[in-house]
């Protein structure tokens, strides 16, 4: 058996050193364990640290390429060397490395194929009341779209097993963490939740994101865009039926004006529910065009697993 620990960073010069450190050399039921360093065009010392430890190996990109990208090439990395779990752990020294064995478990015991760690939010004092409540409503949106019972739908602290890096194809530039969900039920993957512990740090600027108004605007957009990748009829239907609740209820005020002023109704609003009407029928061809798009969608992925099973198959 062999388990990838890779760890993504962008300039962790503070803190990429503990994190290895705190690896773990050898777990039971693991043969070999490769340590992956992926480094984000960090402009500081993370690569020269990372180098002097002396990582299995360290994957570098010339410029800042952003998470998603910078965790797909451990995927691939993991995929190349016949890997049979990958587990992620960011170089922020945020998580704590000793529960990598608590978090592979449930796939050495074959009970999962994806395994998420669980902050326990209310209780870390770096986080802001403001950044606990939409922690916890973030991952409820996501246990809305996907159907997964999540816990931590941020998370960067998860496991993989070979299965689920076969299928896992992210292309939001932002993050992986939501995206990966949503393809995992998708591909009914089982994903488990796994409470794990974190290091006290000191509350630090993020590099994903600006400030928290910035993170939640694109993880909204994200969410969206994935509703409408993944369900797409239920998205538009869903659509089509609010414009023309709100159609009934235009006609409904016109009807009202016609026959209780001698027939001299509202015009404008026979015209608006006309257009909402209109709006409400394009949502459902919408809906219909989007369900044919999805069958294809999942066609090509299938084809693409078949591709990658064959091509790293050893």
């Amino acid at each position: 058996m062999k388990l990838v620990i890779q760890i993504p960073c962008f300039n962790e010069q503070d803190s990429i050193l503990e994190v290895l450190k705190s690896l773990p050399k050898k777990i039971d039921g693991i043969d070999k364990i490769y340590v992956v360093v992926l480094d984000d065009g960090s402009t500081d010392n993370t690569a020269k640290i990372t180098n002097d430890f002396g990582v299995d190996k360290i994957i570098k990109s010339q410029i800042n390429k952003g998470l998603s990208y910078t965790f797909m090439s451990g995927v691939n990395y993991a995929l190349e060397i016949n890997a049979d779990i990958l587990v992620n752990i960011d170089g922020d020294n945020q998580y704590c490395a000793c529960d990598i064995e608590k978090l592979i478990n449930p796939i050495l015991k074959q009970d999962c194929d994806v395994v998420v760690g669980a902050r326990d939010i209310k209780n870390i004092k770096t986080f802001s009341i403001f950044k606990k409540f939409m922690q916890k409503f973030g991952s409820l949106m996501v246990k809305l779209i996907s159907g997964i019972d999540i816990k931590d739908a941020a998370s960067g602290f998860r496991a993989f097993s070979k299965d689920a890096l076969l299928h896992i194809n992210v292309f939001n530039p932002f993050s992986y963490t939501i995206e990966t969900l949503v393809q995992a039920k998708n591909k009914n993957l089982k994903v488990v939740n796994i409470d794990i512990r974190v290091n006290e740090q000191k509350n630090r600027k993020s590099k994903l994101f600006k400030n928290e108004f910035d993170y939640i605007f694109k993880q909204a957009k994200n969410l969206i865009r994935f509703f409408i990748i993944y369900r797409p009829a239920r998205f538009f239907i869903i659509n089509a039926f609010i414009f023309l609740f709100f159609g009934f209820l235009i006609a409904f005020r016109y009807l009202w004006f016609y026959f209780h002023h001698a027939g001299t109704g509202h015009i404008q609003s026979l015209i608006l529910c006309t257009i909402i009407f209109v709006i409400s029928f394009l949502c459902f061809i919408l809906a219909i065009i989007g369900d044919l798009f999805s069958i294809n969608r999942k066609l090509l992925e299938d084809i693409q697993y078949k591709l990658r099973n064959e091509k790293y198959k050893k």
